[in-house]
C-alpha cells in the first residue's frame, strides 16, 4: 500500500469516527473522556493516568529532576553549536554536500513509502515519552495534573499531558518550572541513549532467533527495471557473477563497478539467472539492477513462527534508527530558545532567577530567540532548496 493509500484509509477512518460521534454526541463522549468533536483528532482521557502519574512522579528523586535541567542546557549548547555549523555547510561545502537536512515533517511530501511508518513509530515513542516525563515533573513540584491520555492526529499517534497552567505561571517558583520544562527532552534523550545501546548490539540480540546474514533479501523492484521480470520479491541473492553476497551492503559495492548494458549474472536460493543491467538514474555508465533489498537474516529452527520472517529485522532495525534520529533530533530542538518551544521558558525562567527586570529580561531572549529561529528557518529553506531530506 502505498503512502497516498495509507493517508487516505487513515482520514476516512477518522471522518467516521468524527460522524458517529456527532450521531452519539461529542459532549456525551467527552464526559467519558473520549473527544472526537474535531475532524481527524481524537484525544482519550483518564484520570487513572493522571493519577498513576502522580503517584510515579512523587516516587522519583527531585535530583533525578535537577540532573535533567543541567542536561537539558547542556543539550540547548549543543543544539545551538548543530544546527549553526550545519547551516554553515551549506555555504562551505560544493552544493551543500557536507549539510543535513532540516526540514519539517510533512507525511506523504517529505516522508514517504516505509520511512514514514518507522518515522510514525518513532514519533509515538518521542511524544510519549516526552509528554509523560512533564507529568512526572509536575507531580513531583505539586502542580496538578489537569488532564492526561492518548492522542490521535492523522498519521501521528502519541501521548499528552495537560498541567494546571495558572499553578504552573503564579505559584510554581522559576526552579519548579525549569524542572517541569526540562523533563521532556531530557526523558527523549535518555531514550536515545537506550534505543543506541540497543543498536549497538543488535546483531547480538538477533542471533538469538536468526542466523548470522547469508545473503540479499529483495523485498521491492522497480516495475520494468532491469531485475523485473527475472527476479522475485522474497528471492534470496548469495552471488553476483563470481562474487558472494552476505549483506545487502556487497550487493551496493558490487554495483559500483558495473557498467551499464552489461551481463550480469545473479546467483539466488532460486535459482541463477542472468539479465542485461541498466544505466543508474545518478550516473549513466554504471549498472543498474532496479531492486531494494536488505540484510538476509534466516530464522533458527522454531523461530519461523516470528512475523515477517527474515524481513523482521530490516523493520526492527529501520524502527530503532529512525527512533533514535527523532528522539534525539526533537530533544535538542525542543531546548532551542524559539517561542512555544520548551527551551524557551527554560532559558527564560532561568535567566529570571537573576534579572528581575521584566524589560531587561526580554531584551535579552529576543535577539537569542531571532538567532534560533533564523537559524531554524534558513535551514529548512536551503534543504528544500537542494532537495534534502526527502523520502
Amino acid at each position: 500500500m502505498d503512502t497516498l493509500s495509507i493517508i487516505l484509509l487513515l482520514a476516512s477512518i477518522y471522518l467516521i469516527v468524527y460522524v458517529i460521534a456527532q450521531v452519539v454526541g461529542v459532549e456525551r463522549l467527552k464526559a467519558r473522556g473520549i473527544e472526537a468533536g474535531t475532524p481527524f483528532l481524537i484525544m482519550i482521557k483518564t484520570q487513572r493516568l493522571n493519577s498513576f502519574l502522580t503517584r510515579l512522579g512523587k516516587r522519583i528523586p527531585r535530583a533525578f529532576f535537577n540532573l535533567g535541567v543541567i542536561v537539558a542546557f547542556i543539550g540547548m549548547g549543543f543544539g545551538f553549536w548543530m544546527f549553526t555549523d550545519n547551516l554553515l555547510k551549506f555555504f562551505t561545502t560544493p552544493n551543500a554536500t557536507g549539510a543535513g537536512a532540516v526540514v519539517p515533517i510533512i507525511p506523504g511530501v517529505t516522508v514517504t513509502g516505509l520511512p514514514l511508518v518507522y518515522l510514525m513509530i518513532g514519533l509515538a515513542i518521542a511524544l510519549i515519552t516526552h509528554e509523560f516525563a512533564h507529568g512526572l515533573a509536575s507531580a513531583k513540584d505539586n502542580i496538578p495534573i489537569k488532564s492526561s491520555g492518548l492522542l490521535f492526529l492523522l498519521v501521528l499517534f502519541g501521548g499528552f499531558v495537560e498541567p494546571d497552567d495558572e499553578v504552573f505561571e503564579k505559584q510554581a517558583s522559576p526552579r519548579d518550572r525549569m524542572r517541569l520544562l526540562a523533563a521532556g527532552s531530557y526523558s527523549n534523550l535518555i531514550f536515545a541513549l537506550i534505543v543506541m545501546i540497543v543498536l549497538a548490539n543488535f546483531s547480538s540480540l538477533m542471533s538469538i532467533g536468526f542466523n548470522p546474514p547469508s545473503g540479499a533479501y529483495v523485498y521491492d523492484m522497480v516495475s520494468n527495471g532491469p531485475a523485473a521480470g527475472t527476479l522475485q520479491i522474497g528471492d534470496v541473492v548469495v552471488g553476483l557473477n563470481d562474487t558472494t553476497i552476505d549483506r545487502w551492503a556487497d550487493v551496493s559495492i558490487f554495483m559500483n563497478d558495473t557498467l551499464a548494458h552489461s551481463n550480469l549474472t545473479i546467483d539466488t536460493l532460486r535459482g541463477n539467472f542472468t539479465i542485461t543491467l541498466g544505466a543508474s538514474p545518478s550516473n549513466a555508465s554504471k549498472g543498474y539492477i532496479g531492486i531494494y533489498g536488505a540484510d538476509y537474516w534466516a530464522p533458527k529452527p522454531g523461530w519461523e513462527w516470528i512475523p515477517g520472517g527474515p524481513m523482521y529485522v530490516f523493520h526492527s532495525e529501520q524502527i530503532l534508527v529512525w527512533s533514535f534520529v527523532i528522539l534525539f533530533s526533537l530533544a535538542l530542538f525542543n531546548l532551542l530558545p524559539i517561542p512555544a518551544l520548551d527551551g524557551d521558558k527554560l532559558l527564560s525562567n532561568a535567566l529570571s532567577l537573576k534579572i528581575k527586570n521584566e524589560k531587561t529580561l526580554r531584551r535579552i531572549m529576543w535577539p537569542v530567540r531571532i538567532l534560533a529561529l533564523s537559524i531554524i528557518v534558513l535551514s529548512i529553506v536551503l534543504s528544500l532548496w537542494f532537495g534534502k531530506g526527502l523520502f
